[in-house]
């Protein structure tokens, strides 16, 4: 991608101004729905309201894009289909970068007359130089310019995560699941039909934007198989591409056809071109939002020898099967990691094998410097895994946040000095508000964090098939 290209697209995603065509003061309009979104992520440009007849609250209004009397380059369209034609001929009388289509009754309603509809469109937009998001889309979340899919979507801080979806409610689904984690997206696409703009054009903007350190793709079909096989290559070889593929079961597939229209095809077929093209496959939105955070937080290790500590004996025990089922190795601690740890955990309960069960030491936030420097100097492991649940860190606390802050404290500490990569399992047991606010603050601090082991062993083994071992 040259620099007028990629400069192009990024004007797309920082708009100067903005309007939504197709709006009205009702709770469900989703004209109205965008430009609140808009606003309340903090748009600094002009917002228009486009409506004929009214004169809406809350916003600058007109009777048409022409009416306005200064630039807009972006346009949010939510009107019947029929209507949508139009309104794209008069953005490129008025000279709009873009527009991002809600309404759908195109391609994907599998009739003659929305196929006739989308290919009127898709001529209005070449005719008057305005590229397309969607139809049948949510367009796009960008929390840097102030754009976004919805009145109420939320932000995790210093986002590096992408995401190009050609599902409108996956798109806002992943980013707020992601922002509830801490994990945060600078950029989502909902791109829908495909009619202009798709990952073919996308994925090369997003593999040479400097804010996105990770690519996740949610697509259920493309009809231009050997531009996304290519555009999937050239990302990947850049960065790392996360694919969860939609319709990968027949009855799937089927379902494909009426949300967007695309081509599909069967999941072996997707599965062999994200091994071709260098992407790791996801099966769900939770191992999409998974692998993407542990690629931006951590590189893979260097082999599959995996060290295990734990605040429980049971814990060890079932996460040592899991390790084991996953294809990890768990070696013993060398002679000289037992000397340094047998004056913190040689009290009843604990333990000096692989996993190291800390048992009751788990109570002496002093000594975990001590204890997680020895793991660190040990020579027979590549990572090391820390299982945690909540009911051990409020156990000595009358109040469960202050003692578990406290905790969690000195536990990054030491686990930050750890030069090998390190994760936390940090399981939903008890107390899960408390839980989740410190599984946020251990992403802030750039610690990779699980709900389950399962999840965890799985996102490490698809991060480490992609880089050699």
């Amino acid at each position: 991608m040259d620099d007028r290209q990629y400069e192009g697209l990024d004007a797309i995603f920082h708009p100067r101004s903005m309007a939504a065509v197709g709006v009205a003061e009702r709770v469900e309009n989703m004209g109205m729905s965008f430009l609140r979104g808009y606003r309340k992520m903090g748009f600094k440009g002009p917002l228009y309201a486009i409506h004929p007849q009214k004169k809406l609250a809350k916003f600058e209004t007109f009777s048409s894009l022409e009416a306005v009397p200064g630039p807009v380059d972006f346009v949010q369209i939510s009107l019947p289909a029929r209507l949508v034609p139009g309104v794209v001929r008069e953005c490129g009388r008025k000279g709009v970068r873009a527009v991002s289509i809600f309404s759908s009754g195109f391609r994907e309603s599998g009739t003659a007359e929305g196929e006739a509809l989308e290919e009127e469109l898709v001529r209005a937009a070449r005719e008057g130089g305005v590229r397309v998001i969607g139809p049948n889309c949510m367009g796009i979340y960008c929390p840097e310019s102030g754009m976004s899919l919805r009145g109420d979507m939320t932000v995790a801080p210093d986002g590096e995560l992408a995401l190009l979806s050609q599902s409108g409610g996956i798109a806002i689904s992943a980013v707020m699941a992601a922002a509830e984690r801490g994990i945060g997206f600078c950029k989502a696409v909902s791109y829908g039909n495909e009619c202009d703009l798709g990952p073919p054009e996308l994925l090369p903007y997003l593999a040479r934007d400097p804010k996105v350190r990770v690519i996740c793709l949610y697509i259920e079909g493309t009809r231009r198989p050997e531009e996304l096989r290519s555009a999937l290559t050239a990302a990947a070889a850049q960065k790392p591409v996360v694919l969860l593929k939609g319709g990968a079961t027949a009855a799937g597939s089927r379902a494909v056809s009426s949300h967007t229209g695309a081509l599909t095809g069967t999941g072996e077929v997707w599965r062999a071109l994200a091994r071709q093209a260098g992407c790791s496959w996801a099966e769900d939105l939770d191992e999409l939002i998974d692998l993407a955070m542990l690629y931006s937080l951590s590189a893979p290790p260097a082999g599959k020898r995996l060290g295990l500590l734990t605040i429980s004996g049971g814990f060890g025990v079932f996460a040592t099967d899991q390790v084991i089922r996953a294809g990890f190795e768990m070696p013993p601690l060398a002679a000289e990691t037992r000397e340094a740890l047998a004056p913190y955990l040689s009290a009843p309960g604990t333990s000096l094998a692989n996993p190291v069960d800390m048992a009751a030491k788990f109570f002496q936030p002093q000594n975990y410097e001590t204890i997680f420097g020895a793991l660190d100097r040990d020579p027979n492991f590549d990572a090391y895994l820390m299982i945690v649940a909540m009911e051990y860190m409020t156990y000595l606390g009358k109040n469960a946040k202050p003692w578990s802050e406290f905790v969690l404290k000195a536990l990054i500490a030491a686990m930050k000095k750890i030069r090998r990569p390190i994760y936390v399992a940090f399981l939903h047991t008890a107390v899960d508000d408390i839980r989740l606010a410190h599984e946020r603050t251990l992403i802030a601090s750039r610690l990779p964090v699980f709900p389950t082991v399962a999840r965890c062993l799985t996102a490490i083994e698809r991060t480490m098939r992609l880089s050699g071992p």
